[in-house]
């Protein structure tokens, strides 16, 4: 057999083995997409249940008491002991809201991890009557899916500290889409409170898993800014060049460099 006959053989059967691999390895990313979204309904399907039936029936508790304490005198122990209740069963409604929020994880592969952020951001402000704006900068750029989950997490803890321990007249959430780095910033005008340092931890463990980094700014009569970034080589499905002014601003000024 001529050596071009068999350089040919060659070839064809390198072509049909990276053909092979790339059909098996594209099966094993839709088995792992498909096995994701299955879990994604099913803990969706689990967090209806519960709005529908626990939520729903405790709600309907607290005003059939609230009706009793208010047929009671307004001085009345008694009165003051049901308030109490209604007071610490407010607080168990709420964090049963937030658990089953957790619960709820929407499919944010790719670009749609801002729609995904607006729509809970909505929510809040349907739920606690404060006003929700949200603002995009930069080039859209789609996010590796792990990477979305993660980063859909945090802000949407930060967005729930925001509306329910600050006492704030707004929130605002803005997605910055930068060169190096993607970073989040939730902001609000109320009050810095214990239970942010609480959950502080968990949201920085979570982005050090990203190789990011979440922190927070208090000013005085002013609210907190939460800042998350994430590096854009590790949550970008393809990462972006670096402009020559980019690179350029980096050189000059380093530890005054952000994205």
């Amino acid at each position: 057999m001529s050596s071009p006959i068999i350089l040919l053989l060659g070839l064809l059967l390198t072509c049909v083995a990276l053909g092979v691999a790339g059909l098996l390895r594209w099966r094993r990313a839709r088995r792992v997409y498909e096995d994701r979204l299955r879990q994604l309904a099913e803990r969706e399907r689990v967090a209806a249940s519960l709005h529908d039936t626990l939520l729903q029936s405790m709600q309907g508790m607290i005003l059939r008491f609230q009706g009793v304490g208010h047929r009671l005198a307004v001085d009345s122990p008694e009165r003051a002991t049901i308030d109490n209740i209604l007071d610490q069963a407010d607080d168990v409604l709420a964090e049963g809201r937030h658990q089953i929020l957790a619960l709820r994880v929407p499919v944010v592969y790719g670009d749609k991890l801002s729609q995904a952020l607006a729509a809970i951001g909505q929510s809040l402000q349907d739920n606690f009557g404060i006003p929700f704006s949200m603002v995009v900068s930069g080039r859209s750029t789609p996010l590796n899916g792990d990477r979305s989950e993660d980063l859909y997490v945090i802000a949407r803890e930060a967005l729930y500290h925001a509306f329910q321990h600050t006492q704030a007249s707004s929130v605002e959430l803005e997605l910055v889409y930068g060169c190096e780095f993607f970073s989040v910033y939730v902001r609000d005008n109320g009050a810095a409170t214990s239970t942010l340092l609480a959950g502080l931890a968990a949201m920085r463990e979570r982005a050090a898993r990203l190789s990011g980094t979440v922190d927070v700014l208090t000013l005085p009569q002013q609210g907190t800014e939460l800042v998350i970034k994430v590096p854009g080589a590790v949550c970008y499905q393809t990462p972006r060049q670096l402009g020559w002014r980019h690179r350029l601003a980096a050189w000059l000024h380093p530890s005054d460099h952000r994205a």
